[in-house]
């Protein structure tokens, strides 16, 4: 269904305060002896959740675009860092705690990348997608969640100051792992599709 603003009995509670995610205004939605026009119905009556699955796939996808975006953007910070910060006489990222973490932050990007591409190219062609979608969507946004964490240990006390903004994208991250389906969500879909 459609909804107007001004329908009657329709309106919107006051923004929630959320933990991450601060610049996207969410609120609650009120129904309240709100009637619907049978014109404001999308597509056929009963096909609500053909409709709801089809645009959750699209969604998926293009949110483990943003996520992959966001991961390549941190990883270059941690590389730059990792070259340009100093101790013990060398840069950190000869050490090798340091550049294993930047070798698997580059492996799961180049990962992520390929499934979501398996994604977006399945969307493209209009087939179905559930199964790319939902992986896609559960490996970019753990990946994405484990990502932020490492580039705070990278930065160090740095990378725990609000000046450094990872404390930003960590915030965001966990929520990258709820929205659009729980990982949890993810998991059983993928279980499900695979036969069990």
């Amino acid at each position: 269904m459609l909804l107007e603003r001004e329908l009657e009995g329709f309106s919107s509670d006051a923004a929630l305060d959320k933990m991450g995610l601060r610049t996207l205004q969410n609120s609650e939605l009120i129904f309240k002896e709100c009637e619907i026009p049978t014109k404001n119905l999308v597509g056929k009556e009963g096909q609500g959740m053909f409709i709801f699955n089809e645009v959750i796939e699209w969604e998926r996808t293009l949110m483990a675009a943003c996520h992959l975006g966001t991961m390549k953007r941190i990883y270059e910070t941690c590389v730059s860092y990792a070259k340009t910060r100093r101790q013990f006489g060398k840069s950190i990222g000869k050490f090798q705690s340091i550049s294993n973490k930047i070798a698997e932050m580059k492996t799961n990007i180049e990962l992520g990348k390929l499934m979501l591409y398996k994604a977006a190219w399945l969307k493209d062609q209009q087939k179905r997608a559930t199964l790319e979608t939902s992986i896609a969507k559960l490996f970019i946004s753990e990946t994405l969640k484990n990502l932020c964490l490492e580039a705070i240990q990278i930065h160090g006390a740095y990378g725990f100051m609000k000046e450094a903004e990872l404390e930003r994208d960590l915030r965001d991250s966990i929520a990258a792992t709820i929205y659009s389906g729980t990982s949890e969500m993810q998991k059983n879909l993928i279980s499900a599709i695979v036969g069990l």
